[in-house]
């Protein structure tokens, strides 16, 4: 049976169906669905599938998590898929917590942000944190990104965004474009006004079950950054903590701090990982974020801008909106089709795994 599903409302009943070979097996499964309040395109009530796997009162946990940015969990979906279909027992006091597209709307209606036009990787601000402000630097950018108007195929955007990343820098713009603003809702990369529904429910149902978790290895996966078939392990860790040494010594030299001046990376605000982290400081955590790369960051940018565009100026509503060009080019930038990219895409996912369970023995 194929891990890869063609809509949100296919990837349901395929990880319920793994979930249920599980508990055939005898491992022990509680499965929760953690509903939004929200229809996808058939009418289907969406919600933020999760389970525990393994025994409720254990101390280590591995925790993956796939689809906070929508439109990339077709991916991240299909690593979790096949991790389950191989998973035949679990180590002593150890569970898998899995978090299964945390973002279903945006999956749903192939969008990379929540019903409400917020990137959820940009919603968990830590605790007293204000939502409010933007990078330096958006406010110049944000005529290129965000024009008002329905998306054009051919509208020169390449050339315009080669000739601004040549005056302002390519870590400048980075930076800029990524990190998070809280002042245009309707603009790429908005963070919110407040905690979204989604992400509350994922915060309470954490609060249920890691009552006994003293160390959490978290693995959230992402598509759309770094080079074609290539995964980057993003980690929280500067380049001098020792942390970051001894990651890269269990897990390789894939392993890369967000620091925004090293390689790939950027520096965020409200990510999931560290504002989860921040309302749990009893719990040991190392959370790793595994980007597969797809396409160059101008083709990923132009795709983002487009169907944002066609979100917020195109007019259409209901499962009409899917049938723009701009839908089908952000699901074939976060997802590419090439048999190759996704045999690698499982073949790493899984092999992270295996060496995060090992990781967390020691």
């Amino acid at each position: 049976m194929s891990v890869w599903s063609g809509e949100y409302v296919s990837a349901v009943p395929a990880f319920s169906l793994r979930l249920k070979r599980l508990t055939e097996r005898g491992i022990p499964v509680v499965h929760e669905r953690l509903k939004i309040g929200k229809k996808g395109p058939n009418e289907e009530d969406l919600a933020i599938d999760v389970a525990w796997i393994g025994p409720s009162d254990a101390s280590r946990v591995l925790l993956s998590s796939s689809g906070v940015h929508g439109v990339e969990g077709f991916a991240g979906s299909a690593i979790q898929l096949s991790i389950l279909d191989s998973l035949e027992s679990l180590p002593e006091d150890t569970a898998l917590a899995v978090i299964h597209i945390a973002n279903p709307y945006g999956m749903a209606w192939l969008r990379r942000v929540n019903e409400s036009n917020i990137d959820l990787n940009r919603n968990f601000l830590l605790p007293g944190e204000e939502y409010e402000g933007e990078p330096t630097g958006y406010a110049q950018l944000s005529p290129l990104i965000n024009q008002p108007s329905i998306p054009k195929r051919n509208d020169r955007f390449f050339l315009r965004a080669l000739w601004y990343v040549f005056r302002n820098g390519f870590s400048a713009t980075k930076q800029a474009f990524a990190e998070g603003q809280y002042s245009r809702p309707e603009c790429l990369q908005y963070g919110g006004s407040a905690l979204e529904k989604g992400p509350e429910l994922i915060i309470e149902w954490l609060k249920r079950n890691l009552t006994s978790v003293e160390r959490c290895l978290w693995i959230d996966l992402h598509t759309g950054l770094g080079k074609a078939g290539e995964d980057t392990l993003l980690v929280e860790f500067t380049e001098e903590d020792p942390k970051l040494q001894q990651l890269r010594t269990n897990f390789g030299p894939r392993i890369t701090s967000l620091d925004p001046k090293a390689g790939v990376a950027y520096a965020i605000r409200g990510g999931m990982q560290a504002g989860i982290e921040a309302r749990f400081p009893k719990v040991e955590w190392t959370s790793i974020t595994q980007e597969f790369g797809t396409v160059s960051p101008f083709k990923v940018i132009k795709a983002l801008r487009a169907e944002n565009r066609w979100n917020q100026w195109g007019g259409s509503e209901g499962r009409e909106t899917l049938h723009h060009w701009s839908k089908t080019d952000l699901l074939n930038t976060f997802n590419l089709r090439d048999i190759a990219w996704r045999n690698r895409l499982l073949e790493r996912g899984n092999a992270l795994f295996n060496d995060a369970m090992t990781h967390l023995q020691r």
